[in-house]
């Protein structure tokens, strides 16, 4: 037990119940069963993503117009997946790069002026973008992908390419950034429009 073997069940459970974020191979299977083309431009903003190019490279084969990522972009019909590194020259980013939340804010504001955006995890970030989108009156697409239903779809070894994407779609028809029933403790951050604001 002390190799850490006994974590796996535990790693296993948390997946199964939509608690760890998506893979960007996941996400590629995703989007591409949504109908988005290679052609899709997506930007990739985060920091380093855990396991590097090799991680990345199911992403970039599916879609090679890749920027920069882990809370993905969509913008669609350009040409490449494009980074902070890849958009802005060594000099422009190096103002920002004196300060961490500097390239934070640049990630921030290209997430929130996207056609589209995916919510590949929970993290604050992601909450704060989709909330602030459905603020602004839900002008723009935001994907939250169901993470628990599509590890089973992942898990499925039989399930055919057009029943996944079947599943997907009907998925996903209510989670695309529209105002959500609220509850005790709902997440402000995510859902900014709750029935007790307009009530004093």
């Amino acid at each position: 037990m002390q190799n850490g073997s006994h974590l796996w069940e535990l790693a296993l459970q948390k997946r199964k119940e939509g608690r760890c974020p998506l893979e960007p191979g996941e996400v590629a299977v995703i989007l591409r069963a949504m109908g988005y083309p290679k052609e899709t431009q997506i930007y990739v903003a985060s920091g380093q993503v855990y396991g590097g190019k090799n991680r990345m490279a199911p992403l970039k084969n599916m879609f090679p117009n890749l920027a920069s990522i882990y809370v993905i972009i969509l913008r669609q019909f350009f040409l490449s997946l494009v980074t902070k590194e890849e958009l802005a020259s060594k000099e422009e980013l190096d103002e920002f790069r004196k300060h961490v939340t500097s390239l934070a804010a640049l990630d921030f504001l290209v997430c929130l002026k996207s056609d589209v955006f995916v919510m590949t995890h929970g993290g604050n970030f992601a909450k704060l973008i989709i909330g602030h989108r459905r603020y602004m009156g839900h002008r723009q697409k935001s994907i939250k992908p169901d993470k628990g239903l599509m590890s089973k779809s992942f898990g499925d070894p039989y399930m055919g390419w057009a029943s996944f994407i079947e599943d997907v779609v009907v998925t996903h028809q209510t989670r695309t950034g529209l105002p959500e029933e609220t509850f005790p403790n709902y997440d402000l951050w995510e859902n900014p429009l709750t029935p007790c604001m307009c009530q004093s």
